[in-house]
C-alpha cells in the first residue's frame, strides 16, 4: 500500500459554506468566512422556512452551493433548496423500513457522503446535484453513529464495532481499516477528526486514540473515566473533547499528554456528549443534565461564562463572527454573545435540537427530532 499524505483543510471555506460536521476535518465548529451575521444584528433573525422530512433529524445540516443536505431517520439523504426549503431529492430511492441515520453529511468534490444503517452500517456517496449513487461501501455488522469526514481525497468513518475506516473518496475503495482496541469492547459513537496527519477518535471504551492518517497505526491512546461520544476538536496542536465522566479535556495532539482537565459540577449533573467548538482562545461546549452552554479558557480550562437553557444540551455549538449558535432539548435555537454568553436571540422550533445548528451565508440552519409526523429542517435569516 502506498502511504497517503493527508492534511486537513481549514475549518472554514472561502465561500462561507458549511460543508461537513463541525465545518472541517479538524472539527473546530467555526465559520470564519461569515460576515453577514454579527452580535449587532443577530437579534433580527426570523424563520425563513421550515421543511418537514420523513424521519426525525439528528443530523447537523451541510450547506454547499445553494443546497442544504440533511440525513433523516428514514435512512435517506435529503437535499433542499437553501433559498426556499423545497426538497429537491431524497436518496436512496430504495430506502427500507428500519433504515436510519444519525450522521451529518460531508460534501466534497461534487459528492455528498453519508453513513446509513440498513441495519448494518454503510457509507454512501451521492452526486451532490442529482442525488445519483456514485458508490456505497459496507463496514461490518456494526452501525455508524458518528459522521463521516472527508479530507485530502479520503473519507474517514468510525463504527460501533471498534472500527475506523479510510476509504478512497472517489471510488469507496478501502485504504485501511483499524481496530484500536483489538475489536474488543465498545466502539465509536463520535466522528473521527483529521488534523496534522493524524486521525483522532473518541471511543465508548474510555479511550481517545490518535491514528496515523496514512496507515491507521495507533500512535497513542488517552484514557478518561467514562464513555466518550464527544467528537474531538483540534486547534493549534491541542485536542479538546468532553467525556461522560463529567470532564472536559485538553490533550497534546503529538504525544497524548494531558494539558488540562476541568470537571464541571459532577459526572451525574454535567456529563458531556456535545462536541466542542474552539474559537479565539475559548472552548464552547454543552452539558447534559446541567442544561448549560459553557465557555472555557482554551489555555487553562477556566470557566469564562455559562448559559442555562431549559433542556439538555447535547447540541454542538457553532461559532461565527462573535456569535455562538446552539440548540437544546427545550425546543429552542439560541444565539449567544461569544465573549460573555449574553442571549442575543432565541427561536422556538417544533422539536428537540440535539444536532448542532450551522451558520452559512448569513443564515442559520437546524434540524429537529421528536416532532409529530417526522422531523423538520429550519432556516433562519435576517428580517428585512
Amino acid at each position: 500500500m502506498t502511504p497517503l499524505v493527508v492534511s486537513a483543510p481549514a475549518s472554514a471555506v472561502t465561500t462561507g459554506d458549511w460543508t461537513q460536521f463541525r465545518n472541517g476535518a479538524d472539527h473546530q465548529g467555526v465559520n470564519t468566512a461569515e460576515t453577514v451575521l454579527s452580535p449587532s444584528n443577530v437579534g433580527r433573525l426570523r424563520q425563513q422556512w421550515v421543511t418537514n422530512i420523513a424521519g426525525s433529524v439528528w443530523s447537523s445540516p451541510a450547506i454547499a452551493d445553494g443546497r442544504v443536505y440533511a440525513g433523516g431517520l428514514d435512512g435517506r439523504l435529503h437535499a433542499l433548496d437553501a433559498a426556499t426549503g423545497q426538497e429537491m431529492w431524497a436518496k436512496p430511492d430504495d430506502a427500507l423500513a428500519g433504515d436510519w441515520t444519525f450522521t451529518s453529511p460531508a460534501v466534497g468534490d461534487g459528492l455528498v457522503y453519508l453513513g446509513i444503517n440498513r441495519p448494518a452500517g454503510e457509507i454512501w456517496a451521492f452526486d451532490a446535484v442529482t442525488g445519483a449513487t456514485r458508490w456505497r461501501a459496507g463496514t461490518s455488522i456494526s452501525n455508524i453513529n458518528g459522521s463521516p469526514v472527508v479530507a485530502g481525497g479520503v473519507v474517514y468513518a468510525a463504527t460501533t464495532e471498534d472500527q475506523v475506516l479510510a476509504l478512497d473518496a472517489a471510488t469507496g475503495a478501502r485504504i485501511w481499516e483499524a481496530k484500536p482496541n483489538g475489536g474488543r469492547g465498545s466502539g465509536f459513537y463520535s466522528s473521527p477528526t483529521v488534523a496534522g496527519g493524524k486521525v483522532f477518535a473518541a471511543s465508548l471504551n474510555h479511550q481517545v486514540y490518535a491514528l496515523d492518517a496514512a496507515t491507521g497505526a495507533v500512535l497513542w491512546s488517552f484514557q478518561t473515566g467514562g464513555h466518550n461520544s464527544s467528537t474531538p476538536a483540534v486547534v493549534d496542536g491541542t485536542v479538546y473533547f468532553g467525556s461522560r465522566d463529567g470532564f472536559v479535556y485538553a490533550v497534546d495532539a503529538e504525544t497524548g499528554a494531558q494539558r488540562w482537565r476541568v470537571q464541571y459540577g459532577t459526572n451525574i449533573l454535567a456529563s458531556f456528549q456535545s462536541s466542542p467548538a474552539v474559537a479565539n482562545g475559548t472552548v464552547y461546549i454543552g452539558t447534559n443534565n446541567d442544561r448549560r452552554v459553557l465557555a472555557l479558557d482554551a489555555a487553562t480550562g477556566a470557566v469564562r461564562w455559562s448559559f442555562r437553557t431549559a433542556g439538555v444540551v447535547m447540541s454542538s455549538p457553532a461559532v461565527a463572527n462573535g456569535v455562538v449558535y446552539v440548540g437544546s432539548d427545550d425546543r429552542s435555537v439560541y444565539a449567544l454573545r461569544a465573549t460573555n454568553g449574553q442571549r442575543l436571540m432565541s427561536a422556538r422550533v417544533s422539536g428537540a435540537v440535539d444536532s448542532g445548528p450551522v451558520v452559512a451565508q448569513g443564515k442559520v440552519y437546524a434540524g429537529t427530532y421528536g416532532d409529530t409526523g417526522g422531523g423538520n429542517v429550519y432556516s433562519f435569516a435576517l428580517r428585512r
